[in-house]
This record gives C-alpha cells, sequence and structure tokens, in this order.
C-alpha cells in the first residue's frame, strides 16, 4: 500500500510539474500593458547620454515577458547593442534579433527607430515575430500632484 501511495505521489507531482512549465512564456500580457500604461499617464523626462537601465518588453499575441536590461543612449537615441541582465546580475548581449525590415544597409535598426520618445522606444518586430520595445524607467516623471479637494462651507465659516 505504502509503494502505491509513493507511485501515485510521484505521478502526481510530474502531473503538476508538466502542467506548470511549457515552451511558451505565461499567456498574460501584464507587464507590458503595465508599464505602457504607466509611462502613457505619467510621461518621460528627457533620457540622459550615457548607458542607462531599461525594462525589455518581449511580447506575442498572448503574452508578454519583462526583462531588465541595459543600453548606452546619445542624444535621445539609442546608440548602442541591448544588453540583457541575467540571473547572477551580469548582463549579455539580447540574443534575438530586429526583422530586416527595421534594418538599414549595414544591419543596424533604422535611425528614424532608434529616437526615444515619452520614455519609450520604438515598439519593433523581431525575426521570430514577437514585438520589442524599452522603457527607460528612470526617467519616468513624477507623479501628478492631486488637487485638494475644498471642504464644506460649513467647515471654513461660521454659518
Amino acid at each position: 500500500m505504502k509503494s502505491f501511495l509513493t507511485i501515485l505521489a510521484c505521478f502526481l507531482s510530474v502531473g503538476m510539474f508538466a502542467q506548470g512549465s511549457s515552451n511558451k512564456p505565461s499567456a498574460s500580457n501584464k507587464c507590458f500593458q503595465e508599464w505602457y500604461s504607466l509611462f502613457k499617464e505619467r510621461g518621460a523626462n528627457p533620457v540622459p547620454d550615457g548607458v542607462q537601465d531599461v525594462i525589455i518588453t518581449v511580447r506575442g499575441d498572448e503574452y508578454a515577458e519583462c526583462f531588465m536590461g541595459k543600453i548606452q543612449v546619445a542624444s535621445e537615441k539609442i546608440a548602442g547593442k541591448l544588453l540583457v541582465q541575467k540571473m547572477d546580475g551580469s548582463y549579455e548581449e539580447f540574443d534575438k534579433k530586429v526583422s530586416a525590415s527595421y534594418q538599414n544597409d549595414q544591419g543596424i535598426i533604422k535611425e528614424e527607430l532608434r529616437t526615444i520618445n515619452n520614455g519609450m522606444s520604438a515598439f519593433v518586430r523581431l525575426t521570430d515575430g514577437e514585438i520589442i520595445g524599452l522603457f527607460f524607467y528612470k526617467s519616468l516623471a513624477d507623479k501628478p500632484k492631486s488637487n485638494k479637494k475644498a471642504p464644506s462651507p460649513s467647515a471654513l465659516i461660521k454659518l
């Protein structure tokens, strides 16, 4: 009986593990939508020159994944290779390539697509069909201050 329960527990564990893992990322656009909405709502300050921290969003029709990264910026334009942060804290060149239709004759992303607008890069298609975009989160504008509501007349004036 003990061996039967042990085997049953193993099958259940394998079944749960198999359901939790898949070749596709989780079916959610939540991370992209959250970042995009935040930047659309608050706007961004100009992105300074130098190496900047970014949120890398990679999305398909039914999913989105967001990663930490870095990229060189010069004059409000992307000027270097995209680096993605690894789990150990190191950085490596991002391994996915932009679709040829977004590249110039030298195989570099077209000049007009390098512009940073409102703290976001252009959203471009990768060779595998996914869409990539960058959010320069350290340039996000401060949260707007709310207006103070007026109290009732009786709270301010003796009636």
